[in-house]
């Protein structure tokens, strides 16, 4: 028994440096659960990393959108030669489109000098060469192509990021009202024990006087010291067990810098504040509350990425078609043959033969739809079990106030008895 006691003892002083060494709670004022929930919402780290992951799935979105940025190209040479000596300019800007894969260009090229043969696409009039043109894709990559998936799956990503930081702020919100009221609830359980351990303690120095007179046995005394040792022992467990509760609730309450807050028992809530607090049994809508559900949604999202990735990988049978045009017109003097205007249209033309990595990607892609499925109804049953629990406990919950109010009111009897 001295070993108990010494032990709690020791695990007391041990909690209460802890306690000092994190900052102590120590003003008058009354903690509510609000004040916990408050400071969950704006200071958790848990909170603050999911925010961070919204920021980073913004900024991937923002790269993903880089892909359609416009871009400028200049290039230049100078040849100094025996046989040829010439210059050459050539600007050009690009912009990327989301419609058919297209891209529209134009740019503007000059020279002067003298060009070999092979490089006379080069020669322009004097004035230079003004150019415009347009690509466009006909079969694949004319619905979908790498850029516009990438864009997609961001786009998912940081929808998906955000039904994550709501199911992040609802667990840790749940977990803070649990450490919440468990921390209350002991702080009230020492209360009683310490105000029962009082009790006995004025009831032995009675025993001790009426034990002097001559009107009451000895044992009295020492039966009565048992129950000081046994509530002293009792009362010391508790006070430890609200501290490790505080440490455990100074997770989810701190300070406008993020520091944990250990709070005291002078914040502990009153019983009559606690008593003006009203209870009600909702009922709730359980195909309603699936439907709504973050964790769910959040695989929702993602099956929408893996088919769109599956629209992706299914075009890519498709040959691939492209169609240019091109104007060009020179201005200035120079060869007749470069005057007026010109007209340009390429086609291009390229078919997948073997079709091996097409098949095996789209075939993994869709297993991994059915996947991702099976979770989501794995998850949709285990949730509709533990509402249906809920539900349950909620009801039961209703009786055991009522039977609880009862011990509270026989409990007064008894402490009024032992007074």
């Amino acid at each position: 028994m001295k070993h108990n006691i010494s032990s709690v003892f020791r695990f007391c002083r041990i909690s209460t440096f802890v306690a000092i060494g994190l900052g102590t709670y120590t003003q008058a004022v009354e903690l509510t659960l609000n004040d916990v929930l408050r400071s969950t919402r704006a200071q958790a780290p848990k909170i603050l990393m999911a925010a961070q992951k919204i920021v980073m799935s913004q900024e991937k979105m923002r790269s993903a959108t880089g892909s359609f940025d416009s871009k400028l190209s200049v290039d230049y040479y100078n040849r100094d030669s025996d046989t040829y000596s010439s210059r050459y300019l050539k600007g050009k800007i690009e912009k990327p489109l989301q419609l058919l894969n297209s891209k529209i260009y134009g740019g503007y090229k000059v020279s002067d000098g003298n060009f070999p043969g092979y490089e006379g696409k080069n020669v322009t009039l004097d004035d230079g060469e003004l150019m415009a043109g347009i690509s466009v894709a006909l079969l694949r990559n004319r619905s979908i192509d790498a850029k516009r998936l990438k864009l997609g799956l961001s786009e998912l990503s940081l929808e998906k990021s955000q039904w994550q930081q709501k199911e992040v702020l609802m667990k840790l919100q749940k977990e803070a009202t649990v450490a919440y009221w468990n921390w209350v609830s002991l702080g009230q359980k020492e209360k009683v024990a310490l105000g029962l351990l009082e009790l006995a303690e004025k009831r032995q120095v009675g025993f001790k006087r009426r034990i002097k007179k001559g009107d009451l046995a000895g044992i009295y005394a020492v039966e009565n010291k048992q129950y000081i040792v046994k509530r002293m022992t009792k009362s010391r467990k508790l006070s430890a067990q609200m501290k490790m509760a505080a440490l455990y609730l100074s997770l989810f309450y701190r300070d406008d810098k993020g520091n944990p807050i250990v709070a005291g028992e002078s914040a502990l809530p009153s019983l009559k504040t606690m008593e003006s607090l009203s209870w009600e049994q909702k009922q709730f809508n359980i195909d309603k509350l699936l439907k709504e559900n973050f964790s769910l949604r959040s695989l929702q999202v993602e099956v929408a990425g893996l088919e769109k990735r599956n629209e992706f990988l299914d075009s890519r049978f498709l040959p691939e078609l492209r169609l240019n045009y091109e104007y060009n017109r020179d201005r200035g003097d120079g060869s007749k043959t470069l005057k007026g205007n010109d007209h340009k249209i390429y086609v291009g033309f390229n078919i997948p033969i073997e079709r091996n990595k097409i098949k095996g990607d789209l075939a993994l892609n869709k297993a991994n739809i059915r996947l991702t499925q099976h979770k989501m109804r794995l998850k949709a049953d285990s949730l509709r079990v533990k509402l249906s629990q809920l539900s349950i406990k909620l009801a039961a919950a209703k009786d055991i106030m009522k039977n609880t109010q009862q011990e509270v009111e026989l409990g007064e009897q008894l402490e009024e008895g032992e007074r």
